[in-house]
């Protein structure tokens, strides 16, 4: 009875809490790297300081547009690269989670078939 009990444990609440803990570790890592708000605040200035909607002469109106053109394409290669380095980070750790996962279904049988390769005579050829 006590090992029906484990068992059910194991293939019941412990394997829903896996994968409430990888849906916490994968939001908790896309939250780390804010790809939505980066997504969406792609071509926003970056780290403008003075550069702001500038009006007189046209020299000073260029000189604004461009500190604004420079500012956003910095802005736009700084996030897309956090994004890019994000989604990378992501798609490993979805593999290892994923790995995880179906070690979490295979590890209660792991000591059954030892114990039937015991019963069958099987040796590991380092031994």
């Amino acid at each position: 009875m006590f090992l029906v009990g484990i068992i059910s444990w194991w293939y019941g609440q412990g394997f829903r809490s896996q994968f409430v803990r990888v849906r916490q570790q994968l939001t908790s890592m896309a939250d780390l790297f804010s790809i939505g708000q980066l997504a969406s605040t792609l071509f926003s200035p970056f780290r403008q300081i003075s550069a702001d909607r500038a009006s007189g002469s046209l020299s000073v109106m260029a000189r604004a547009f461009f500190d604004q053109l420079i500012s956003r394409t910095i802005g736009a290669i700084v996030r897309l690269f956090t994004i890019v380095i994000g989604c990378v980070v992501l798609i490993v750790q979805s593999i290892f989670e994923a790995l995880s996962i179906m070690l979490w279904i295979v590890l209660p049988a792991i000591p059954v078939v030892g114990l039937i390769l015991v019963a069958i005579g099987w040796v590991p050829r380092w031994m």
